[in-house]
Protein backbone atom coordinates (compact mmCIF):
# COMPACT_ATOMS: atom_id res chain seq x y z
CA UNK A 1 0.00 0.00 0.00
CA UNK A 2 1.37 3.34 -0.41
CA UNK A 3 0.64 6.59 1.36
CA UNK A 4 -0.92 9.27 -0.58
CA UNK A 5 -0.43 13.27 0.83
CA UNK A 6 -4.08 13.38 3.09
CA UNK A 7 -2.23 10.38 5.90
CA UNK A 8 -3.95 8.04 4.39
CA UNK A 9 -3.51 4.46 2.28
CA UNK A 10 -4.92 3.80 -1.23
CA UNK A 11 -4.63 0.44 -3.37
CA UNK A 12 -2.04 0.69 -5.98
CA UNK A 13 -3.00 1.63 -9.89
CA UNK A 14 -3.20 -1.80 -11.27
CA UNK A 15 -6.68 -1.85 -12.76
CA UNK A 16 -7.65 -0.41 -15.97
CA UNK A 17 -10.09 1.91 -15.76
CA UNK A 18 -12.22 0.26 -18.28
CA UNK A 19 -13.19 -2.75 -16.34
CA UNK A 20 -14.33 -3.29 -12.97
CA UNK A 21 -12.00 -5.17 -10.42
CA UNK A 22 -12.04 -8.89 -10.65
CA UNK A 23 -12.05 -8.97 -6.71
CA UNK A 24 -13.78 -6.30 -4.59
CA UNK A 25 -11.58 -4.05 -3.05
CA UNK A 26 -10.80 -3.56 0.89
CA UNK A 27 -10.04 -0.09 1.84
CA UNK A 28 -8.72 0.69 5.52
CA UNK A 29 -9.92 3.13 7.71
CA UNK A 30 -8.01 5.60 6.61
CA UNK A 31 -8.77 5.29 2.87
CA UNK A 32 -12.81 5.57 3.83
CA UNK A 33 -12.52 8.42 6.18
CA UNK A 34 -10.16 10.43 3.62
CA UNK A 35 -12.65 9.88 0.62
CA UNK A 36 -16.44 9.98 2.22
CA UNK A 37 -17.63 13.84 1.90
CA UNK A 38 -21.25 15.47 2.59
CA UNK A 39 -24.00 12.90 3.27
CA UNK A 40 -27.20 12.31 4.72
CA UNK A 41 -27.51 8.96 4.12
CA UNK A 42 -24.23 7.09 4.55
CA UNK A 43 -26.38 3.42 4.88
CA UNK A 44 -26.78 3.97 1.12
CA UNK A 45 -23.40 4.51 -0.25
CA UNK A 46 -20.57 1.97 -0.52
CA UNK A 47 -17.51 3.43 0.45
CA UNK A 48 -15.04 0.98 -1.88
CA UNK A 49 -16.50 1.90 -4.69
CA UNK A 50 -15.80 6.06 -4.28
CA UNK A 51 -12.28 4.55 -2.87
CA UNK A 52 -11.91 2.67 -5.69
CA UNK A 53 -13.09 4.80 -7.91
CA UNK A 54 -10.84 7.62 -6.95
CA UNK A 55 -7.73 5.67 -6.77
CA UNK A 56 -8.11 5.40 -10.40
CA UNK A 57 -8.40 9.42 -10.87
CA UNK A 58 -5.24 9.51 -9.61
CA UNK A 59 -3.61 8.21 -12.68
CA UNK A 60 -5.64 10.63 -15.04
CA UNK A 61 -2.86 12.06 -17.46
CA UNK A 62 -5.32 13.27 -20.43
CA UNK A 63 -7.78 16.28 -20.06
CA UNK A 64 -10.53 15.68 -17.66
CA UNK A 65 -13.66 17.83 -16.40
CA UNK A 66 -14.07 21.20 -17.52
CA UNK A 67 -15.42 23.21 -14.49
CA UNK A 68 -17.52 26.38 -14.88
CA UNK A 69 -19.04 28.19 -11.15
CA UNK A 70 -21.69 30.79 -11.19
CA UNK A 71 -21.44 32.60 -8.32
CA UNK A 72 -24.30 34.90 -7.15
CA UNK A 73 -24.70 37.02 -3.94
CA UNK A 74 -27.53 39.10 -3.32
CA UNK A 75 -27.92 40.87 -6.89
CA UNK A 76 -23.97 40.48 -7.29
CA UNK A 77 -23.67 37.54 -10.79
CA UNK A 78 -20.08 36.39 -11.03
CA UNK A 79 -18.94 33.68 -13.76
CA UNK A 80 -15.72 31.79 -13.76
CA UNK A 81 -15.04 29.54 -16.76
CA UNK A 82 -12.74 26.50 -17.07
CA UNK A 83 -11.14 26.58 -13.16
CA UNK A 84 -8.01 25.16 -12.68
CA UNK A 85 -7.41 22.96 -9.19
CA UNK A 86 -6.02 26.20 -7.54
CA UNK A 87 -8.98 28.24 -8.88
CA UNK A 88 -11.75 25.88 -7.57
CA UNK A 89 -9.79 25.30 -4.40
CA UNK A 90 -9.83 29.42 -3.90
CA UNK A 91 -13.47 29.54 -4.65
CA UNK A 92 -14.84 26.55 -2.46
CA UNK A 93 -12.89 27.82 0.12
CA UNK A 94 -14.99 31.81 -0.41
CA UNK A 95 -18.32 29.62 -0.82
CA UNK A 96 -17.50 27.93 2.68
CA UNK A 97 -16.89 30.56 4.55
CA UNK A 98 -19.39 32.79 3.13
CA UNK A 99 -21.47 29.86 4.41
CA UNK A 100 -20.29 30.27 8.31
CA UNK A 101 -20.74 33.48 7.94
CA UNK A 102 -24.56 33.70 6.59
CA UNK A 103 -26.21 33.75 10.04
CA UNK A 104 -24.47 36.77 10.51
CA UNK A 105 -24.83 38.87 7.11
CA UNK A 106 -28.55 37.53 6.38
CA UNK A 107 -27.58 37.69 3.70
CA UNK A 108 -29.08 34.83 0.65
CA UNK A 109 -26.12 33.51 -1.94
CA UNK A 110 -26.75 31.12 -4.87
CA UNK A 111 -23.76 28.73 -5.88
CA UNK A 112 -23.67 26.27 -8.88
CA UNK A 113 -20.52 24.04 -10.09
CA UNK A 114 -21.08 23.27 -14.04
CA UNK A 115 -19.03 20.14 -14.68
CA UNK A 116 -18.63 19.52 -18.23
CA UNK A 117 -17.08 15.75 -18.49
CA UNK A 118 -18.05 15.29 -22.68
CA UNK A 119 -15.12 16.91 -23.56
CA UNK A 120 -12.71 14.93 -22.11
CA UNK A 121 -10.67 13.08 -24.51
CA UNK A 122 -9.76 9.83 -22.26
CA UNK A 123 -13.33 8.22 -20.80
CA UNK A 124 -12.14 6.04 -18.07
CA UNK A 125 -16.38 5.05 -17.65
CA UNK A 126 -19.16 4.51 -19.83
CA UNK A 127 -20.25 8.18 -20.41
CA UNK A 128 -16.94 9.65 -20.80
CA UNK A 129 -17.15 10.66 -16.65
CA UNK A 130 -13.03 12.09 -16.51
CA UNK A 131 -12.99 14.05 -13.11
CA UNK A 132 -9.18 14.34 -11.49
CA UNK A 133 -9.37 12.88 -7.69
CA UNK A 134 -8.63 16.48 -6.66
CA UNK A 135 -11.45 18.28 -8.20
CA UNK A 136 -13.70 15.76 -6.50
CA UNK A 137 -12.28 16.22 -3.02
CA UNK A 138 -12.54 19.76 -3.42
CA UNK A 139 -16.00 20.21 -4.58
CA UNK A 140 -16.55 17.50 -1.91
CA UNK A 141 -16.07 20.46 0.90
CA UNK A 142 -18.37 22.24 -0.95
CA UNK A 143 -21.15 19.99 -0.50
CA UNK A 144 -20.53 17.41 -3.00
CA UNK A 145 -22.66 13.89 -2.17
CA UNK A 146 -20.99 10.93 -2.10
CA UNK A 147 -24.20 9.11 -3.58
CA UNK A 148 -23.55 11.29 -6.42
CA UNK A 149 -20.10 9.59 -6.92
CA UNK A 150 -21.11 6.39 -5.39
CA UNK A 151 -23.66 6.28 -8.57
CA UNK A 152 -21.07 7.74 -11.31
CA UNK A 153 -18.21 4.72 -10.00
CA UNK A 154 -20.52 2.02 -10.73
CA UNK A 155 -19.73 -1.48 -12.89
CA UNK A 156 -22.43 -0.89 -14.89
CA UNK A 157 -21.80 2.56 -16.23
CA UNK A 158 -23.83 5.66 -16.90
CA UNK A 159 -24.83 5.87 -13.09
CA UNK A 160 -26.97 3.01 -13.31
CA UNK A 161 -27.73 2.62 -9.70
CA UNK A 162 -28.24 6.32 -8.54
CA UNK A 163 -31.52 6.55 -7.22
CA UNK A 164 -33.89 9.79 -6.29
CA UNK A 165 -32.92 11.50 -3.03
CA UNK A 166 -34.78 13.79 -0.67
CA UNK A 167 -34.00 14.00 2.29
CA UNK A 168 -33.50 16.82 5.17
CA UNK A 169 -30.90 17.49 7.73
CA UNK A 170 -31.86 18.74 11.52
CA UNK A 171 -30.23 20.14 14.50
CA UNK A 172 -30.92 18.54 17.84
CA UNK A 173 -33.39 21.14 18.37
CA UNK A 174 -35.70 20.09 15.70
CA UNK A 175 -34.52 23.38 13.22
CA UNK A 176 -33.95 22.72 9.88
CA UNK A 177 -30.16 22.71 9.03
CA UNK A 178 -30.18 21.60 4.81
CA UNK A 179 -32.74 20.88 2.32
CA UNK A 180 -31.04 18.24 -0.24
CA UNK A 181 -32.26 16.55 -3.68
CA UNK A 182 -30.31 14.43 -6.03
CA UNK A 183 -31.16 12.94 -9.28
CA UNK A 184 -29.92 11.62 -12.55
CA UNK A 185 -31.66 12.55 -15.89
CA UNK A 186 -30.71 12.22 -19.84
CA UNK A 187 -30.88 15.04 -22.17
CA UNK A 188 -30.90 13.25 -25.39
CA UNK A 189 -29.02 10.36 -27.13
CA UNK A 190 -26.65 13.13 -27.73
CA UNK A 191 -25.85 14.21 -24.79
CA UNK A 192 -25.07 11.19 -22.37
CA UNK A 193 -26.36 11.17 -18.30
CA UNK A 194 -26.17 13.78 -16.55
CA UNK A 195 -26.33 14.25 -12.35
CA UNK A 196 -27.97 17.15 -10.34
CA UNK A 197 -27.66 17.91 -6.69
CA UNK A 198 -29.53 20.75 -5.04
CA UNK A 199 -28.56 21.93 -1.73
CA UNK A 200 -30.10 24.52 0.40
CA UNK A 201 -29.51 26.15 3.49
CA UNK A 202 -31.53 29.09 4.91
CA UNK A 203 -29.08 31.62 3.64
CA UNK A 204 -27.17 29.62 1.08
CA UNK A 205 -28.23 27.19 -2.53
CA UNK A 206 -25.55 25.58 -3.68
CA UNK A 207 -25.98 23.57 -6.86
CA UNK A 208 -23.53 20.54 -8.23
CA UNK A 209 -24.63 20.32 -12.04
CA UNK A 210 -22.98 17.22 -14.62
CA UNK A 211 -23.40 17.53 -18.14
CA UNK A 212 -25.87 20.18 -17.32
CA UNK A 213 -27.50 20.78 -20.67
CA UNK A 214 -25.58 23.55 -22.90
CA UNK A 215 -28.92 25.03 -24.22
CA UNK A 216 -30.33 25.32 -20.91
CA UNK A 217 -27.04 26.98 -19.64
CA UNK A 218 -27.58 29.92 -22.48
CA UNK A 219 -31.19 30.37 -21.56
CA UNK A 220 -29.98 30.76 -17.39
CA UNK A 221 -27.54 33.50 -18.78
CA UNK A 222 -29.91 35.61 -20.59
CA UNK A 223 -32.82 35.31 -17.73
CA UNK A 224 -29.81 36.60 -15.04
CA UNK A 225 -29.35 38.97 -17.61
CA UNK A 226 -32.51 40.49 -17.56
CA UNK A 227 -33.59 39.42 -13.75
CA UNK A 228 -31.12 38.37 -10.91
CA UNK A 229 -33.49 37.18 -8.96
CA UNK A 230 -35.33 34.69 -10.70
CA UNK A 231 -31.95 32.70 -9.47
CA UNK A 232 -33.23 32.57 -6.19
CA UNK A 233 -36.71 30.70 -7.37
CA UNK A 234 -36.09 27.36 -5.85
CA UNK A 235 -36.12 24.57 -8.45
CA UNK A 236 -35.44 26.71 -11.38
CA UNK A 237 -32.41 25.00 -12.62
CA UNK A 238 -34.50 21.69 -12.41
CA UNK A 239 -37.49 22.87 -14.61
CA UNK A 240 -34.90 24.82 -17.08
CA UNK A 241 -33.16 21.47 -17.44
CA UNK A 242 -36.06 19.31 -18.03
CA UNK A 243 -37.60 21.53 -20.35
CA UNK A 244 -34.14 21.50 -21.96
CA UNK A 245 -34.77 17.32 -21.83
CA UNK A 246 -37.57 17.28 -23.65
CA UNK A 247 -36.83 19.37 -26.32
CA UNK A 248 -33.95 17.27 -26.84
CA UNK A 249 -36.63 14.29 -26.73
CA UNK A 250 -38.40 16.08 -29.46
CA UNK A 251 -35.59 16.29 -31.79
CA UNK A 252 -34.63 12.95 -31.26
CA UNK A 253 -38.84 11.79 -32.11
CA UNK A 254 -38.92 14.69 -35.51
CA UNK A 255 -35.98 12.62 -36.99
CA UNK A 256 -37.15 9.28 -37.05
CA UNK A 257 -40.48 10.12 -37.43
CA UNK A 258 -39.26 11.67 -40.54
CA UNK A 259 -37.38 8.28 -41.37
CA UNK A 260 -40.69 6.62 -40.92
CA UNK A 261 -42.47 9.06 -42.97
CA UNK A 262 -39.79 8.13 -45.77
CA UNK A 263 -40.85 4.75 -45.55
CA UNK A 264 -44.56 5.13 -45.71
CA UNK A 265 -44.05 7.30 -49.00
CA UNK A 266 -42.65 4.17 -50.98
CA UNK A 267 -44.63 1.71 -52.19
CA UNK A 268 -42.78 0.73 -54.87
CA UNK A 269 -41.20 -2.94 -54.52
CA UNK A 270 -38.99 -2.75 -57.47
CA UNK A 271 -37.24 0.56 -56.32
CA UNK A 272 -36.58 -1.09 -52.74
CA UNK A 273 -33.85 -3.50 -51.43
CA UNK A 274 -36.85 -5.02 -49.34
CA UNK A 275 -33.62 -6.63 -46.81
CA UNK A 276 -32.28 -3.91 -46.21
CA UNK A 277 -35.34 -1.31 -45.67
CA UNK A 278 -36.89 -4.57 -43.36
CA UNK A 279 -33.76 -4.27 -41.02
CA UNK A 280 -34.12 -0.50 -41.05
CA UNK A 281 -37.35 -0.66 -40.03
CA UNK A 282 -36.48 -3.20 -37.42
CA UNK A 283 -34.27 -0.62 -35.94
CA UNK A 284 -36.27 1.98 -35.75
CA UNK A 285 -38.86 0.23 -34.22
CA UNK A 286 -36.47 -0.66 -31.74
CA UNK A 287 -35.72 3.37 -31.32
CA UNK A 288 -39.21 3.72 -30.82
CA UNK A 289 -39.17 1.36 -27.92
CA UNK A 290 -36.30 3.18 -26.05
CA UNK A 291 -37.83 6.38 -26.77
CA UNK A 292 -40.77 5.50 -24.58
CA UNK A 293 -38.95 4.25 -22.03
CA UNK A 294 -36.93 7.23 -21.86
CA UNK A 295 -40.20 9.59 -21.75
CA UNK A 296 -41.81 7.09 -18.90
CA UNK A 297 -38.70 7.61 -16.94
CA UNK A 298 -38.31 11.34 -17.74
CA UNK A 299 -42.23 11.65 -16.66
CA UNK A 300 -40.98 9.61 -13.36
CA UNK A 301 -38.45 12.03 -13.31
CA UNK A 302 -41.50 15.19 -13.33
CA UNK A 303 -43.40 13.16 -10.66
CA UNK A 304 -39.98 13.30 -8.43
CA UNK A 305 -39.42 16.95 -8.32
CA UNK A 306 -43.19 17.66 -8.40
CA UNK A 307 -43.52 15.87 -5.35
CA UNK A 308 -40.10 17.14 -4.35
CA UNK A 309 -41.04 20.52 -4.36
CA UNK A 310 -44.34 19.90 -2.41
CA UNK A 311 -42.23 18.55 0.68
CA UNK A 312 -39.80 21.23 0.15
CA UNK A 313 -42.84 23.59 0.88
CA UNK A 314 -44.41 21.64 3.64
CA UNK A 315 -40.93 22.03 5.25
CA UNK A 316 -40.14 25.45 4.72
CA UNK A 317 -43.77 26.36 6.38
CA UNK A 318 -42.76 24.68 9.40
CA UNK A 319 -43.18 27.01 12.41
CA UNK A 320 -39.90 27.13 13.71
CA UNK A 321 -38.34 27.59 9.96
CA UNK A 322 -37.41 31.16 9.54
CA UNK A 323 -36.09 30.65 5.79
CA UNK A 324 -36.63 33.14 2.92
CA UNK A 325 -39.20 31.34 0.67
CA UNK A 326 -40.41 33.28 -2.46
CA UNK A 327 -44.21 32.12 -2.23
CA UNK A 328 -44.96 34.29 -5.59
CA UNK A 329 -45.27 30.92 -7.62
CA UNK A 330 -45.68 27.29 -7.28
CA UNK A 331 -42.90 25.11 -9.76
CA UNK A 332 -45.26 22.28 -9.47
CA UNK A 333 -47.42 24.36 -12.33
CA UNK A 334 -44.42 24.28 -14.39
CA UNK A 335 -43.40 20.33 -13.71
CA UNK A 336 -47.10 19.67 -14.72
CA UNK A 337 -47.01 20.91 -18.05
CA UNK A 338 -43.96 19.19 -19.00
CA UNK A 339 -45.57 16.34 -17.82
CA UNK A 340 -47.93 16.53 -19.68
CA UNK A 341 -45.67 17.57 -22.96
CA UNK A 342 -43.41 14.28 -21.77
CA UNK A 343 -47.03 11.94 -21.74
CA UNK A 344 -47.45 13.27 -25.65
CA UNK A 345 -44.05 12.18 -26.48
CA UNK A 346 -44.68 9.00 -25.09
CA UNK A 347 -47.88 8.54 -26.80
CA UNK A 348 -45.85 9.95 -30.00
CA UNK A 349 -43.26 6.39 -29.89
CA UNK A 350 -46.43 4.12 -29.39
CA UNK A 351 -48.16 5.90 -32.24
CA UNK A 352 -45.20 5.57 -34.20
CA UNK A 353 -44.01 2.54 -33.62
CA UNK A 354 -47.09 1.02 -33.88
CA UNK A 355 -46.99 2.61 -37.58
CA UNK A 356 -43.45 1.36 -38.27
CA UNK A 357 -44.77 -2.18 -37.23
CA UNK A 358 -48.07 -1.74 -39.63
CA UNK A 359 -45.23 -1.04 -42.48
CA UNK A 360 -42.76 -3.79 -41.67
CA UNK A 361 -45.88 -6.00 -42.17
CA UNK A 362 -46.83 -4.49 -45.23
CA UNK A 363 -43.30 -5.45 -46.45
CA UNK A 364 -43.42 -8.89 -45.66
CA UNK A 365 -46.68 -9.00 -47.50
CA UNK A 366 -45.22 -6.92 -50.69
CA UNK A 367 -42.54 -9.50 -50.49
CA UNK A 368 -44.49 -12.40 -50.41
CA UNK A 369 -46.73 -11.00 -53.31
CA UNK A 370 -43.15 -10.43 -55.35
CA UNK A 371 -42.38 -14.15 -54.65
CA UNK A 372 -45.59 -15.66 -55.86
CA UNK A 373 -45.85 -13.80 -58.81
CA UNK A 374 -41.93 -15.00 -59.27
CA UNK A 375 -43.33 -18.13 -58.81
CA UNK A 376 -46.01 -18.15 -61.29
CA UNK A 377 -43.60 -16.66 -63.64
CA UNK A 378 -41.05 -19.69 -63.18
CA UNK A 379 -44.34 -22.53 -63.53
CA UNK A 380 -45.84 -20.59 -66.39
CA UNK A 381 -42.67 -20.79 -67.73
CA UNK A 382 -41.79 -24.27 -66.78
CA UNK A 383 -45.42 -25.48 -68.27
CA UNK A 384 -44.20 -23.99 -71.77
CA UNK A 385 -40.94 -26.09 -71.58
CA UNK A 386 -42.92 -29.08 -70.42
CA UNK A 387 -45.16 -28.16 -73.34
CA UNK A 388 -42.51 -27.85 -76.14
CA UNK A 389 -40.81 -30.97 -74.68
CA UNK A 390 -43.90 -33.03 -75.22
CA UNK A 391 -43.80 -31.89 -78.84
CA UNK A 392 -40.20 -32.74 -79.37
CA UNK A 393 -41.03 -36.41 -77.72
CA UNK A 394 -43.49 -36.76 -80.45
CA UNK A 395 -40.99 -36.03 -83.16
CA UNK A 396 -38.60 -38.56 -81.42
CA UNK A 397 -41.37 -41.01 -81.34
CA UNK A 398 -41.83 -40.75 -85.20
CA UNK A 399 -38.59 -40.58 -86.42
CA UNK A 400 -37.80 -43.68 -84.05
CA UNK A 401 -40.83 -45.36 -86.02
CA UNK A 402 -39.13 -44.83 -89.54
CA UNK A 403 -36.00 -45.73 -88.21
CA UNK A 404 -37.40 -49.11 -87.08
CA UNK A 405 -39.55 -49.37 -90.11
CA UNK A 406 -36.67 -48.87 -92.86
CA UNK A 407 -33.42 -50.48 -90.16
CA UNK A 408 -34.42 -54.10 -90.81
CA UNK A 409 -33.93 -53.53 -94.76
CA UNK A 410 -30.66 -51.45 -94.52
CA UNK A 411 -29.25 -54.32 -92.01
CA UNK A 412 -30.04 -57.31 -94.38
CA UNK A 413 -28.55 -54.93 -97.45
CA UNK A 414 -25.78 -54.35 -95.82
CA UNK A 415 -24.72 -57.82 -95.16
CA UNK A 416 -25.90 -58.67 -98.22
CA UNK A 417 -23.66 -56.29 -100.06
CA UNK A 418 -20.24 -57.15 -98.75
CA UNK A 419 -17.74 -58.93 -100.67
CA UNK A 420 -18.56 -62.10 -98.95
CA UNK A 421 -21.71 -62.85 -101.05
CA UNK A 422 -21.76 -63.31 -104.77
CA UNK A 423 -24.76 -63.28 -106.97
CA UNK A 424 -23.91 -65.24 -109.97
CA UNK A 425 -26.31 -66.10 -112.85
CA UNK A 426 -27.31 -69.32 -111.45
CA UNK A 427 -27.18 -68.96 -107.43
CA UNK A 428 -25.85 -67.05 -104.54
CA UNK A 429 -22.46 -68.32 -103.42
CA UNK A 430 -21.01 -67.43 -99.74
CA UNK A 431 -17.10 -67.12 -99.49
CA UNK A 432 -15.37 -69.63 -97.11
CA UNK A 433 -13.94 -66.34 -95.23
CA UNK A 434 -17.38 -65.70 -94.10
CA UNK A 435 -16.92 -65.77 -90.61
CA UNK A 436 -14.28 -62.71 -91.00
CA UNK A 437 -17.62 -60.60 -91.01
CA UNK A 438 -18.85 -61.55 -87.09
CA UNK A 439 -15.43 -62.19 -85.84
CA UNK A 440 -14.99 -58.00 -86.75
CA UNK A 441 -18.28 -56.76 -85.97
CA UNK A 442 -19.30 -58.45 -82.69
CA UNK A 443 -15.99 -57.87 -80.84
CA UNK A 444 -15.89 -53.80 -82.42
CA UNK A 445 -19.62 -53.10 -80.84
CA UNK A 446 -18.30 -54.49 -77.79
CA UNK A 447 -15.76 -52.18 -77.58
CA UNK A 448 -17.90 -49.28 -78.36
CA UNK A 449 -20.73 -50.03 -75.74
CA UNK A 450 -17.70 -50.16 -73.72
CA UNK A 451 -16.41 -47.04 -73.92
CA UNK A 452 -19.97 -45.60 -73.98
CA UNK A 453 -20.37 -46.94 -70.22
CA UNK A 454 -16.98 -46.17 -69.14
CA UNK A 455 -17.59 -42.21 -70.26
CA UNK A 456 -21.13 -42.60 -68.65
CA UNK A 457 -19.33 -44.09 -65.47
CA UNK A 458 -16.97 -41.16 -64.86
CA UNK A 459 -19.85 -38.33 -65.82
CA UNK A 460 -22.17 -39.53 -62.70
CA UNK A 461 -19.31 -39.96 -60.62
CA UNK A 462 -17.89 -36.25 -61.51
CA UNK A 463 -22.03 -34.65 -60.84
CA UNK A 464 -22.25 -37.16 -57.67
CA UNK A 465 -18.85 -35.26 -56.43
CA UNK A 466 -20.11 -31.66 -57.35
CA UNK A 467 -23.47 -32.31 -55.01
CA UNK A 468 -21.41 -33.72 -52.13
CA UNK A 469 -19.12 -30.45 -52.45
CA UNK A 470 -22.36 -27.81 -52.20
Amino acid sequence: MAHNRHGGTKAKMDWDWRYWPSTPITPAIGDISAVLGHSNHPELEDPQSIVWGLAQCEGMTEATAVIDVLDIVGTDVTWKHGLEDAELESMVAVITKRKLAASSLAKRSFSVFFLNTLRSREGWLPGNFSFSAHTLRTLQKAGLSSMVLDAIFTKSGYGSKMRNQCSTQREVTGELKSFEVCYRYICGWEAGISFTQFLRTQYQTVYFCINYPPAALCRLRVKLEKRVQIAYRDFFLDALSADESLRAWEIDIGVRREQLFDYERKYDVEVMNLDVTTRELHRLSKDWNSLGQDCQDQALQLDFLASTYGKYLETMNEVQCPWEVDKSYDMRESFEVLKSQCNNYYRWTIAHRERTNIRINLLFHLSAQQEARTSKEIAEFSARIAEQTQRDSASMITIAAVTMLFLPGSFISAVLSTIFFDYGEDSLRISKEWWILPATAIPTTLIVFAIWLVWRWQRVQKQNVARQGR
